[in-house]
């Protein structure tokens, strides 16, 4: 399935997850929304700088915590990243970082449209 076709966030997975408990949801989703700026901010920088080891880092965390999110569009292209970085071969990084900033920015208009 391609990315546009699949849901940016699974709801119903996040659910299952998370036991039904909507303060719970509220609270993984505000954690979430307050660290992903410096998560991809450090993608970004790691890109831009050719360093392997943080762009490795820094994706395997922002894969975590949208793993925790059902948000398998964005763990997808963190963990091509993280694999990237692992790797060393950064020459594909460019174009992962730009799925990955579309990506996010379509999970986090998901995540307060769902959240609200």
């Amino acid at each position: 399935m391609s990315d546009e076709a699949r849901p940016v966030f699974d709801r119903a997975r996040f659910d299952a997850q998370t036991g039904g408990d909507r303060d719970l949801q509220r609270e993984v989703m505000q954690m979430f929304l307050e660290d992903c700026g410096a998560r991809v901010q450090a993608i970004r920088a790691a890109v831009g700088e050719r360093d392997a080891a943080r762009l490795r880092s820094s994706a395997h965390a922002l894969k975590g915590g949208a793993a925790y999110l059902s948000a398998s569009v964005v763990v997808e292209t963190a963990a091509r990243l993280e694999r990237l970085g692992r790797d060393g071969t950064l020459d594909e990084a460019g174009s992962a970082l730009q799925q990955l900033e579309s990506a996010m920015s379509d999970l986090i208009a998901e995540l307060h449209r769902w959240r609200d």
